[in-house]
């Protein structure tokens, strides 16, 4: 039985990118959004509070900051594979999401990917992550505040002068993008919004650029519309209340529902955005609704252990390392369910994540 109702909570702060002062994120470099289908909802709600009463929560909300969050999601995750509940996470590094608009859209805007593949984009995009590129990719978040042509000029050009310094085969790569993007603006054939993400306004009237809560909730849609041979209709998604963005998720949500009915539907893998039906979308307080918890106490998991893993002074927790494999142990991706994890093969290997990576032989880009 396929569940009825999806509840989805975030970790990590979903703000706006293009408004971070610095690239610590205030210390806060991951995000999550985790989902969680449902059948029996009731079953949910008396084994939370078994766990509450194993793991000596206490009374009030569940969050995931609680001292013992490791042991809580590894019986949860135990509960939800016997159960077969469906898990959907979108697990993000905030440094390469940003790195994924600069190439996307500075570099790529207006181009095609049977231009640029997408092997070609990652490939540039994790150069740009995992190198010392903070001024750049400080500078186009500036440029998204405050965009004009100059700007996007001056940082092309900075870009160039970055990526010169650079012996890396994939530093020409990117340096031939940048020249063609830098043709494009001298010769006029792009206009300014090319270069930039597509700007959204929130419930207060403020412009948002790269909100990484947006790009995770739409991935999840697409991947429960995958799960689901039948469609969508007649499902409710149930989303952690959201002051600021409601709106924007909502219109992100119903553009995305029309894009299938019109037939022009992207492609992705291990997700499928030519939605079949529709789900219904409410927000609801996390504080008053014990199955939001459970998504928040997986959201919060996941991010704790990929920011820990990732930080330069590592103090991996054993714990919560075995409750973040057994989350990943979920993952079933030709049915679009567990873990997608956007993070550069880098930071994978110090997660300890196995990296697939293409054998020489079937690498279409070997010369050997």
């Amino acid at each position: 039985m396929k569940p009825s109702t999806y509840f989805i909570d975030e970790s990590g702060h979903s703000g706006d990118l293009a408004s971070a002062k610095a690239l610590d994120f205030a210390n806060q470099p991951v995000f999550a959004l985790a989902c969680i289908g449902v059948v029996d909802e009731q079953g949910l709600a008396d084994e939370m509070e078994r766990l509450r009463i194993l793991h000596r929560c206490g009374p009030g909300e569940l969050k995931s900051d609680m001292a013992r969050l490791p042991q809580f999601v590894t019986d949860l995750v135990a509960y939800l594979g016997a159960c077969d509940c469906p898990v959907f996470i979108e697990l993000v590094d905030k440094r390469f999401f940003i790195a994924i608009h600069i190439v996307n859209h500075l570099l790529c805007g207006g181009i095609g990917l049977d231009h640029v593949p997408m092997p070609v984009r990652n490939a540039v995009a994790e150069f740009l992550t995992d190198e010392p590129s903070d001024q750049i990719l400080l500078d186009y978040i500036a440029a998204c505040r405050v965009p004009s042509i100059d700007a996007i000029r001056t940082l092309l050009n900075a870009l160039w002068t970055w990526l010169d310094a650079s012996d890396e085969d994939v530093a020409r790569i990117a340096q031939f993008l940048t020249m063609e993007a830098r043709d494009r603006l001298n010769l006029g054939e792009s206009k300014l919004e090319d270069f930039l993400p597509l700007a959204d306004r929130t419930e207060t009237d403020r412009m948002v650029w790269m909100l990484p809560n947006l790009t995770c909730l739409t991935n999840i849609y697409a991947r429960i519309n995958l799960s689901r041979p039948d469609g969508l209709d007649g499902i409710t998604l149930v989303h952690d209340e959201q002051l600021q963005y409601g709106r924007i998720l909502a219109d992100t949500k119903a553009l995305m529902e029309e894009l299938a009915r019109q037939g022009n539907a992207p492609s992705a893998l291990f997700a499928d955005y030519d939605l079949s039906g529709a789900a219904a979308l409410r927000f609801v307080a996390s504080t008053s609704d014990i199955h939001l918890q459970a998504a928040d106490l997986l959201a919060g998991c996941a991010m704790r252990f990929a920011r820990d893993a990732m930080a330069k002074r590592r103090r991996l927790s054993p714990k919560l390392r075995d409750a973040f494999f057994a989350l990943l142990g979920l993952t079933e991706e030709t049915q679009g369910r567990g873990i997608n994890l956007v993070f550069t093969d880098a930071a994978l290997e110090k997660m300890g994540v196995p990296v697939f990576r293409l054998p020489p032989w079937l690498d279409l880009d070997h010369d050997g």
